[in-house]
């Protein structure tokens, strides 16, 4: 908890600071929610991806393809659109049979599936076997910023308020 109270802090002295804001919000993350469950090899964590590339979400398509210079590992992942705008990706490499056909090559996101939830801003897919599970609640006096990031979490990620 005082590590919580900790990060706070530097969350509200540096609150006009975004990436600040960001690292501090993963930190507490790790610190009040945990994964449990298993994989059902259900193929879900292949389809609807949001992914962030040096913790950057990746919208457009002309940051993709920056990224595809650097990176060939991120070819497998198909866009799809929203108009100009990347609203999430595929995985090329599901097969019928909802297994990764490249399971060995796999991008480092996907191998830490599902503990990668905790350090982005993706969200945990239904029905994949995982759930995420809250230790504690932040201390009352913690920053609204840092609230409401973490009330935004637990919706996303359908994690119970009574849940301990």
């Amino acid at each position: 908890m005082l590590v919580v109270c900790c990060i706070d802090v530097i969350n509200t002295a540096f609150l006009l600071n975004q990436a600040c804001t960001k690292w501090c919000s993963r930190e507490v993350k790790w610190l009040l929610f945990f994964v449990e469950g298993s994989c059902k090899s259900t193929g879900n964590c292949c389809e609807s991806i949001h992914i962030s590339y040096d913790y950057k979400p990746i919208h457009s398509l002309s940051f993709f393809q920056s990224i595809l210079k650097k990176d060939v590992t991120m070819a497998r992942f198909s866009p799809v659109f929203s108009g100009h705008t990347i609203r999430h990706f595929d995985c090329r490499c599901l097969t019928e049979d909802r297994l990764c056909s490249d399971y060995d090559s796999r991008p480092v996101f996907c191998q830490q599936y599902p503990y990668s939830v905790l350090y982005s801003d993706a969200v945990l897919h239904q029905n994949c076997g995982y759930v995420i599970k809250k230790r504690f609640d932040l201390p009352f006096f913690s920053s609204v910023s840092l609230k409401n990031d973490m009330i935004i979490f637990q919706f996303n990620n359908r994690i119970s308020v009574n849940n301990t």
